[in-house]
């Protein structure tokens, strides 16, 4: 792919590398929306006065946070894409968990359902850019 910067080393395992931008240009957008989706959740729950459920929405949170950070060190060049898929699959089973952990306290919000459903479609599509990518990659080695 052009964009790829030859002097990149590749990482320990990795058989070989994409073009990051297409990579980080989706990402971007994913990652605005769920940041939307937290400070949406934020707003909705902090006059909800039971600390223990909403203990468990801040560690969903936390952990969502920490997978966002773990999945942008993944996409830096050079970009492996199974590393970054498997980033994307930690990052939506958090988001779930985010997601089932608020609905126990908000319950009937549509737009938790619909922001999540959103994001699982970018994700989805992201997924399966790196998949293509990685095909094409297998492709022109035969």
């Amino acid at each position: 792919s052009s964009g790829i910067n030859a002097e990149w080393p590749l990482r320990p395992g990795m058989e070989h590398q994409i073009d990051p931008l297409p990579v980080i240009n989706k990402s971007t957008v994913i990652l605005k929306n769920i940041k939307n989706l937290l400070v949406e959740i934020k707003c909705n729950v902090e006059n909800y006065d039971c600390d223990e459920e909403l203990g468990g929405v801040v560690m969903s949170a936390r952990k969502v946070n920490l997978t966002m950070n773990q999945y942008l060190g993944s996409i830096s060049p050079p970009t492996d894409p199974d590393l970054c898929d498997a980033r994307l699959v930690a990052m939506s089973l958090a988001l779930d968990n985010l997601v089932l952990v608020t609905s126990s306290i908000l319950t009937g919000c549509q737009w938790l359902q619909d922001s999540l459903r959103d994001i699982d479609e970018k994700i989805t599509d992201l997924r399966e850019y790196l998949n293509q990518e990685t095909e094409d990659v297998e492709l022109t080695k035969v």
